[in-house]
């Protein structure tokens, strides 16, 4: 992708953040980002932590679609100035946290086994190396994560169960 064509898309792409950006300091009815952060942050701790249970992961899903469906719905920047503007940040990261954790339901749900920091000692306790010695992969399309997976390179240093 380059030359004109190429300047086409960026120019697009810088077009369409303007735009919601705009949308963004413009509305001036709706939540607070840090309410929908703040529920965010409490419930991934709750039925995404270190421990997780496939029931509470899919809850979480469900929970997820209703955060993205109030911030969707419009959220409130009280600071409308265009010089380190915290509050826009916060509110731009939020939908960004909200993509993230879309992302990491989907690939813990989808890993039946237990293996470093994804610890499922309810119903796959331990590792599963014939199906899911993988990377997890995921794109965002089209609104929506999409799970894939990658072939883990083996070096001199073979994987192997952590035993403590």
């Amino acid at each position: 992708m380059g030359g004109a064509a190429g300047n086409g898309h960026l120019e697009a792409a810088r077009v369409d953040a303007e735009s919601w950006v705009t949308g963004l300091l413009a509305a001036d009815q709706g939540e607070r980002p840090w309410q929908i952060r703040d529920e965010l942050g409490t419930s991934m701790l709750e039925n995404f932590g270190v421990f997780r249970r496939a029931e509470k992961m899919e809850a979480q899903e469900g929970i997820i679609a209703g955060l993205r469906e109030r911030y969707d719905r419009g959220i409130v920047i009280e600071d409308k100035g265009d010089v380190f503007n915290s509050d826009l940040t916060q509110a731009i990261e939020l939908g960004y946290l909200l993509d993230i954790a879309a992302c990491m339901l989907q690939a813990g749900i989808a890993r039946k086994e237990s293996r470093g920091a994804h610890s499922r000692p309810y119903d796959f306790p331990d590792r599963d190396d014939e199906h899911f010695l993988k990377h997890s992969i995921t794109h965002w399309r089209d609104g929506e994560p999409q799970l894939t997976y990658g072939d883990v390179r083996m070096t001199q240093w073979e994987p192997m169960e952590r035993k403590y």
